[in-house]
């Protein structure tokens, strides 16, 4: 049994469980940005958001090649595709008519203009990972938190009272 002097209050029964109860509604607010993102909250379509970083890295690409003083044939070639606005511009059959034109699949325009678009492609592929981040986060941030708060403060107060019922040292 242990024994503390008299006028020590720091350690009451209503202490204990105030400060559970806080501690559990700050461990309330943080779970608001662990708990994973359900289907429910997820209301977006993915595949507006991966054509937008398509449409936004074709266009950035397009504007490097504009600034530059002079243009290859690939990076023309891809210039105009782009410029288009041909909904079929980046399907297979597309692409082969578009290569066959710069010279087959062995001449260097052909191989060039496939970097191009696999440099394209994997750039939009970052930038959707990096906003598919900024998505989920955002999603987490428009949350309620009073939900949050009320069951963590409800462990907190549980917690603390539990503490106080079981524990073994008594005031003197």
């Amino acid at each position: 049994m242990t024994i503390s002097a008299v006028k020590q209050n720091d350690n009451s029964h209503l202490y204990t469980v105030m400060k559970s109860t806080a501690l559990g509604a700050a461990g309330g607010y943080a779970f608001k940005y662990l708990w994973p993102v359900t289907k429910q909250e997820d209301t977006f379509n993915r595949k507006v958001l991966i054509n937008y970083c398509r449409k936004v890295t074709n266009k950035a690409k397009v504007q490097e090649f504009k600034e530059m003083p002079e243009m290859t044939k690939a990076q023309d070639t891809f210039v105009k595709m782009i410029e288009s606005k041909d909904k079929n511009a980046f399907t297979d059959n597309y692409i082969k008519n578009r290569v066959s034109k710069l010279g087959g699949e062995k001449s260097a325009n052909a191989k060039e203009f496939r970097a191009i678009i696999r440099d394209v492609n994997n750039s939009s592929k970052e930038m959707f990972k990096r906003w598919g981040i900024g998505y989920h986060m955002m999603i987490k941030y428009i949350r309620p938190v009073v939900p949050f708060l009320v069951a963590g403060a409800g462990v907190g107060f549980f917690a603390g009272f539990a503490h106080n019922v079981f524990k073994t040292d008594y005031m003197a």
